[in-house]
């Protein structure tokens, strides 16, 4: 390849030789990129970072915080959850990232929304401070409690049912609703009226899983009376088809009541310390008159929180 070059002279060709060292210099340089990272695809994270979303890096702590209340047992399981759990926290910074490139984190109801979920974990890192500080109960308590419960041990009840599901409805006194109906056919119809979605089926309900005062209740009712049962998962609708009996005896009783008493005992304290700081911290609370609760009305918690 000539290259012309203007000189006094006039133009003169070069041959190519003569910017050879050029050449070779640019071609070092940009040999050297891959070193300075500016050509190179990004290196996996090491260390305490198991991954990097542009310029944010996910932490192993964080990981772990996403992983709590894990159940896996077996090494596999455990690391399908934290693949799992790894992908669930790129996907929201991913999302959050989207938010902030269109503007969202400026939206008025922004700095409201993130104050609400401060407020709402700050009360329940107080609720977890409180539930490890309630030390397990004592073997006495433990026996005392087995002995004299035999419904749910010696004689633990197993219930064949049948049984209505109602998941979540939209209703909340559904349940009150129910309660003057004798018959599964008769609720059955009443909620096909509504056109309330629901489910006939088969169950099995054991005395140990339920309160003792529910279970009182229970082996209380006439043969075939229907009874209604509610949680935060629904609805259930139940007719005792025939019982037996399947003893929990020894270590297997003396751990599962141990376990019951704990959660009743970390209840008890978190409510009772929930109680105390709201009754205390209700002297310095100024409510506009529109807004004062009925006279007498109490400001600490009515039910009880979960346990954690």
């Amino acid at each position: 390849m000539v290259i012309p070059c203007r000189t006094s002279k006039g133009m003169i060709p070069l041959q190519s030789r003569t910017i050879a060292p050029l050449a070779l210099g640019v071609l070092l340089l940009l040999s050297g990129c891959d070193k300075l990272g500016l050509s190179s695809s990004p290196k996996a994270p090491t260390g305490q970072v198991v991954a990097t979303v542009g310029s944010r890096e996910i932490t192993r702590r964080e990981l772990q915080a996403e992983l709590a209340g894990s159940t896996a047992t077996t090494p596999a399981a455990q690391k399908a959850e934290q693949q799992l759990a790894l992908r669930r926290i790129i996907q929201r910074v991913i999302l959050a990232n989207a938010a902030k490139e269109q503007g969202l984190d400026k939206n008025p109801n922004f700095e409201l929304l993130r104050q609400r979920a401060d407020d709402n974990i700050l009360a329940q890192l107080l609720e977890s401070k409180t539930a490890a500080s309630v030390p397990a109960p004592s073997a006495e308590e433990v026996q005392q409690y087995v002995q004299t419960h035999p419904d749910q041990f010696a004689q633990r009840k197993i219930f064949d049912v049948d049984q209505i599901r109602i998941s979540r409805p939209s209703d909340p006194q559904l349940p009150k609703k129910l309660e003057p109906f004798k018959t599964l056919s008769e609720i059955g119809n009443f909620l096909n009226e509504g056109h309330i979605v629901f489910q006939r089926a088969p169950a099995i309900m054991d005395a140990a899983s339920q309160s003792p005062e529910l279970l009182k209740a229970i082996l209380a009712l006439p043969p075939h009376e229907v009874f209604v049962l509610s949680s935060a998962e629904g609805v259930y609708v139940n007719e005792i088809i025939n019982s037996h009996v399947e003893p929990m005896i020894g270590d297997v009783a003396n751990k599962y009541a141990q376990n019951v008493l704990k959660s009743r005992h970390v209840q008890d304290a978190v409510l009772k310390q929930l109680n105390n700081v709201i009754a205390k911290a209700n002297q310095s609370v100024r409510v506009a008159k529109e807004f004062e609760p009925p006279r007498g009305a109490t400001q600490a918690p009515t039910t009880k929180p979960q346990a954690r």
